[in-house]
């Protein structure tokens, strides 16, 4: 294979990749909020204030060294999707990733997605706060990778490596984040 051959077919799998990490989370998104337009607002309003209380708590815990594991799958995506060609393989791992839920999940504060989703009973702004977060997180890993190979150095590895780092400022988000919905719903 041309190295043009290997860069576009590299380019290529992170568009398909990108893009349906995008469309994983618009179209979970846009669910969320259509479930949520269901339920009544007051529902909504008494689930958020418990749920921001429950966020400052959390948030305070691991913000002093309580280390709080978010209930998750906490596995990879399978190596069998590797063998089904790489496009393939890209759309099902931005699938996976994008909508976030059948992966690992770092931090409690990723349940904010989800639940704001939900919680404002919009299905457009629920498309827009998980596509959101689906397409960042379709665009990380072609980054991470376009780093790795311009520094000649695993990326990745050092993300996974200084983790620990990112608990104190995921706990102050996740705080604010429940200070804003308390504010919001008038707690």
């Amino acid at each position: 294979m041309h190295r043009n051959q290997a860069g576009s077919s590299w380019i290529s799998k992170a568009i398909v990749y990108t893009l349906t990490a995008g469309l994983a989370g618009l179209t979970a998104g846009a669910l969320l909020g259509t479930v949520g337009d269901l339920l009544p607002l007051d529902l909504r309003l008494a689930v958020g204030s418990v749920l921001a209380v429950v966020a400052i708590i959390l948030g305070v815990l691991e913000l002093f060294g309580r280390r709080i594991s978010p209930p998750q799958f906490d596995c990879e995506t399978p190596q069998r999707w590797v063998h089904k060609g790489p496009l393939r393989w890209a759309s099902r791992n931005g699938l996976t990733l994008g909508f976030g839920a059948t992966s690992r999940i770092g931090f409690l504060l990723w349940y904010v997605i989800p639940i704001g989703a939900l919680l404002f009973g919009r299905p457009i702004l629920g498309a827009t706060i998980y596509g959101t977060y689906g397409l960042i997180r379709g665009v990380a890993a072609p980054l991470i990778l376009l780093g790795t190979l311009r520094l000649k150095a695993d990326v990745s590895d050092w993300l996974v490596m200084h983790s620990e780092a990112m608990r104190v400022p995921m706990a102050g988000q996740l705080i604010l984040a429940g200070v804003a919905v308390a504010v919001a719903v008038g707690l």
